[in-house]
């Protein structure tokens, strides 16, 4: 049992400290940051291109909130031991995550029909 254990946390702990080994990349692993600011200094962008942009990070945001939310709850409800005001606490929390989830899949639709309706784009 004992190097089960210590089996896996070297093998987990080894694959954390090198990743450049197991994807074997020849770009520069940061590269990605320069591409989205050049795309995003590069071209001037009007008035509504900028409000889309700022909506689309701010929904992806909260998406991944909302799914760290959900990994939480779960967390407390495995952890909870059956007491009932932790259960009921990851309950809250789980439901919330879940509104959360659906207003951000809502407000993505919303920005969408937005912009085809009012604003003749896409």
């Amino acid at each position: 049992m004992k190097k089960g254990i210590i089996a896996g946390i070297i093998t987990g702990t080894s694959t954390l400290l090198f990743p450049s080994v197991a994807f074997a990349s020849t770009k520069n692993s940061l590269e990605w940051i320069d591409e989205i600011l050049d795309n995003l200094i590069s071209a001037p962008l009007t008035l509504e291109e900028f409000v889309v942009k700022v909506l689309n990070w701010l929904i992806g945001a909260s998406v991944i909130l909302c799914v760290i939310m959900l990994i939480v709850s779960g967390f407390l409800y495995m952890t909870s031991g059956g007491n009932e005001d932790k259960v009921s606490k990851a309950t809250k929390t789980l439901v919330n995550a879940i509104i959360g989830l659906v207003i951000s899949f809502v407000a993505v639709m919303l920005v969408n029909f937005i912009l085809k309706k009012f604003l003749n784009q896409l």
